[in-house]
């Protein structure tokens, strides 16, 4: 376990020295909210014979509620698609009743089989664009709470109550020390403190109005299906992006404060695709909250809205903001954090050797090695393997 975990740690630095794409200081959590769209899911629905243009799921899918809602959905025919075709893409049977919906993650996340078949009934469709979980996890992100814990009920008392025991006094522990640094912050750089919220919510594994985000959630990743038994915890950030999965014996005081300092500290590379994590889906205006945000906190500072940059910004962050995303990384490092890594500065400087290109390909290859083994690594650590 060490081992993998020192030779990412080693590409990882390699990576950020190298990569001409200067860091952002900001936090990870507040860039993610102003900044990363959420990722679109795929839908498919295959009927036999042309649907009605007054089809009552359709309708739903047009309806405002779902005017938000990060999906693309696609139709197929059985009567001009070949079934093996169907088949093929399903990775199974096709459904006995039609017309029926298949639902798979964004692209991004790598093609599978669907996470959900079914029928495609109005009663489906409500269930696809909203949820009362999912309501209340959008109203505490917008309202700008730094990350929601999700946390799925084992079902066994004794086993939910002690996880909860050590994430709220962690999440605790972290939010003091997160605020005293704000508050020290916001006196040294004469700006703005931010704040940092943290909040949990629970779901059961039986709840009829939330079967949805359960197999969304318990489908993420592959192996969650070992912990039926356990509680598992989803911190949630941003415009509703899930980092991963905290199970069995990998919800202790290590993983949980490694995530906070993941989400609060600075975001270290703007490519989205490069980050942990999944999006779920949620029908929401996520770009008029990060206005919102956004626009408030130039007011308070009594600055002008800044430009927004593109993905790859000619300069780099300002010195206050570097101390900023310092303080921020450095608030938890108090108590044992075994996967944290050292803040690496990178100064104003022209691209030699290969040229932008060439060093973001390869700033690129060696941060995908990275992702792969730190997944890899981390799933075993995050779930409580030796």
């Amino acid at each position: 376990m060490k081992q993998y975990r020192r030779f990412a740690f080693f590409i990882l630095i390699s990576a950020c020295l190298a990569r001409p794409v200067f860091g952002c200081a900001v936090p990870v959590f507040r860039y993610a909210l102003e900044r990363w769209a959420p990722d679109a899911y795929d839908a498919v629905i295959i009927h036999r014979g042309p649907l009605a243009d007054d089809d009552p799921a359709s309708s739903l899918l047009k309806a405002e509620e779902a005017e938000f809602l990060n999906i693309q959905i696609s139709t197929m025919d059985l009567e001009t698609s070949a079934e093996n075709e169907v088949t093929s893409l399903l990775g199974g049977a096709i459904p006995e009743t039609l017309p029926a919906l298949a639902i798979w993650y964004p692209l991004q996340k790598g093609r599978a089989v669907p996470f959900w078949t079914g029928e495609f009934t109005p009663a489906a469709v409500k269930a696809l664009i909203q949820s009362p979980k999912r309501l209340q996890l959008a109203q505490r992100l917008t309202d700008g709470q730094t990350a929601v814990w999700i946390v799925v009920e084992s079902g066994n008392a004794a086993k939910d109550k002690a996880a909860m025991q050590i994430l709220d006094q962690q999440l605790a522990t972290a939010t003091k020390e997160l605020k005293e640094m704000a508050t020290q912050l916001a006196e040294e750089l004469e700006t703005p403190g931010l704040s940092y919220e943290f909040s949990t919510l629970t779901i059961s594994r039986s709840d009829p109005k939330e079967q949805m985000l359960l197999e969304m959630l318990l489908k993420s990743e592959s192996d969650l299906g070992d912990y039926a038994d356990e509680a598992i915890v989803f911190p949630v950030f941003g415009r509703g992006r899930t980092l991963y999965a905290l199970a069995s014996e990998g919800i202790n005081a290590d993983t949980i404060r490694e995530t906070i300092a993941f989400i609060t500290g600075p975001c270290g590379c703007e490519l989205k695709m490069l980050n942990p994590g999944v999006d779920l889906l949620m029908s929401v205006n996520w770009d008029a909250a990060a206005m919102q945000f956004y626009q408030e906190f130039y007011e308070m500072a009594e600055e002008p809205l800044p430009e927004l940059t593109g993905v790859f910004p000619e300069e780099a962050a300002d010195t206050g903001l570097n101390a900023q995303g310092q303080l921020v990384a450095a608030a938890i490092s108090e108590s044992p954090q075994p996967l944290s890594a050292p803040i690496i500065e990178t100064p104003d400087r022209k691209v030699r050797g290969f040229g932008v290109m060439g060093t973001t390909a390869v700033s690129l290859t060696a941060i995908l090695v990275v992702a792969a083994l730190g997944t890899f690594a981390m799933s075993r650590f995050r779930k409580g393997h030796p």
